[in-house]
């Protein structure tokens, strides 16, 4: 007796009877292989191509915003050392002396404090730019007439103090040292040279601002046995008054590699406390500087 099974059905048993002896018979189809799924090598070349570009843009993205916070915080950091100055010259302190015998300049009647003198582009244009300040000190007796800010300073004897010969008295020296590398230049783009004289009237007491194209070396000439910088600080207010001008406003242009802006931080002509100090924006019609 023939027998017949169709292919796709699993193993099964068939029985077939006949006279001579029954006989059971298997038959299985064969197992069909199972289709594994899985990506081409084009696929996962596009998928990591595309992965990659995306991964660059968000780096590059993350990178600029860290580069556009550093120039802010320069531009900023710059602005509130100004600031700084003001306060300092508002409200000035004594002078400590480190001989308990000596008083400190300021509370004694031989010595006042008139205000302070920032220099600018004593530093290598390529080195880390580096701004310097001095205290001005003077008579205590003020002029009995006024001639003007500038011509009653040189009255008054004012002067740099850089600390006295026997070492009782420290140099008033400081520097401030822009952040992430910024830099300070003019209108031009070039590098900042001057002074900005920012003090107290003798006669009036107002507070005056003033800025010179003269640039004194405090950072190397106004130390103990070393004050020719203060020397040269008290000739030119008496002998050529006007090149300190007091009508004028100071831009000073914050340049750095971290942003293709430059942001103008503009002084006040004349100006008399912390408000004289402005962070222009980029785009304010007003700014002076221009990349």
């Amino acid at each position: 007796m023939k027998h017949l099974h169709r292919q796709a059905q699993p193993c099964r048993q068939a029985h077939s009877h006949s006279q001579a002896q029954p006989r059971t018979q298997t038959h299985c189809a064969k197992a069909q292989p199972h289709a594994h799924a899985g990506f081409t090598l084009i696929e996962v070349m596009l998928f990591l191509a595309v992965t990659g570009m995306i991964l660059i843009g968000v780096l590059g993205g993350t990178y600029a915003n860290i580069a556009t916070q550093r120039y802010n915080d320069s531009v900023r950091s710059f602005a509130e050392f100004l600031r700084q100055v003001y306060s300092e010259v508002i409200s000035p302190e004594s002078i400590g002396s480190s001989d308990p015998d000596s008083q400190d300049v300021g509370s004694s009647n031989d010595q006042a404090i008139y205000g302070k003198l920032i220099v600018f582009g004593l530093e290598d244009e390529a080195a880390t730019d580096r701004i310097y300040t001095a205290t001005i000190v003077g008579d205590v007796t003020p002029p009995t007439t006024s001639n003007g800010f500038i011509a009653d300073l040189g009255a008054a004897n004012v002067r740099l103090f850089c600390g006295t010969d026997d070492g009782s008295f420290a140099s008033t020296v400081a520097s401030y040292t822009m952040l992430w590398d910024a830099q300070i230049r003019n209108t031009s783009l070039n590098q900042f040279q001057g002074s900005v004289l920012i003090a107290r009237s003798p006669t009036s007491g107002t507070i005056h601002t003033a800025f010179t194209n003269q640039t004194f070396n405090i950072r190397d000439y106004c130390q103990p046995g070393s004050n020719s910088a203060s020397s040269n600080f008290t000739t030119a207010l008496k002998d050529t008054p006007g090149d300190f001008s007091t009508t004028d406003d100071v831009n000073f242009c914050v340049l750095s590699d971290n942003s293709t802006i430059v942001r103008n931080v503009r002084l006040a002509a004349d100006g008399r406390n912390t408000s004289a100090v402005n962070i222009l924006t980029a785009d304010d019609p007003e700014a002076a500087c221009q990349r």
